[in-house]
């Protein structure tokens, strides 16, 4: 993302995930991101016990890239922004479609860190 874009609040999106998916949120969530339902419970509740001292980076970056939607400017509608992280691979050579989007990827402002051009 920008790099002065706000930081994204991660806590927040696990939280709004886990209240949309209702009944059984955490054990729903905790599949989505590849982790147990009590490892989503415990990064959850920073106050309990079995709380965790530090939450992983790859956590982290894991919830944000599930749950986190931007709006593209280019397909416009909202999507994940791990679908953003496709700018930074090399340009597809299989649809000319894929190529324009790829294209116009390289300057937008959610484009992730990385070389812009």
């Amino acid at each position: 993302m920008d790099s002065n874009a706000m930081p994204i609040d991660w806590r927040a999106l696990l939280e709004q995930e886990v209240t949309k998916a209702g009944e059984k949120g955490k054990a729903r969530v905790a599949a989505r991101l590849g982790f147990s339902r009590a490892y989503v419970s415990r990064v959850m509740n920073p106050e309990g016990k079995s709380a965790m001292k530090a939450v992983p980076q790859s956590f982290i970056d894991r919830v944000i890239s599930r749950f986190h939607v931007v709006d593209c400017p280019v397909r416009c509608v909202e999507v994940p922004y791990s679908d953003c992280a496709k700018a930074n691979l090399p340009a597809p050579t299989h649809n000319p479609l894929a190529v324009m989007v790829w294209r116009k990827c390289q300057t937008c402002p959610n484009k992730p860190e990385g070389e812009r051009k």
